[in-house]
């Protein structure tokens, strides 16, 4: 093998790598998005399932939410806003548009 045809296999190795990456991170936004999309879809069920499951009464005008459940929601319209609300040493930190799955994972979870 001569010189120049390792130079072009290089070449094209260093453009193949490069649409790797491109399609890699293309699918990593394509992945947060679903998941953030997925993580306010489940927030809405559970408010929903709660405005169902409360009781009718004339008595209870204002809707009581579990302490949870507002915790959850509340650190869901902070990570909205672009802040990380993981227990790592980012919290409260600005994530600058990133998902992060650390974050996500929090508001995923159904303890």
């Amino acid at each position: 093998m001569n010189r120049d045809e390792m130079l072009k296999q290089l070449s094209q190795l260093e453009k193949d790598i490069k649409q790797i990456n491109e399609s890699y991170d293309q699918l990593k936004n394509m992945v947060v998005a679903l998941i953030e999309e997925n993580v306010t879809l489940n927030l809405e069920i559970e408010n929903m399932q709660m405005f169902i499951n409360e009781p009718k009464k004339e008595e209870a005008k204002v809707p009581k939410k579990s302490t949870v459940l507002q915790s959850k929601d509340n650190l869901a319209m902070l990570y909205a806003e672009g802040f990380h609300i993981c227990p790592t040493d980012l919290f409260g930190k600005h994530r600058g548009g990133e998902g992060c799955i650390f974050c996500l994972n929090l508001l995923s979870d159904k303890k």
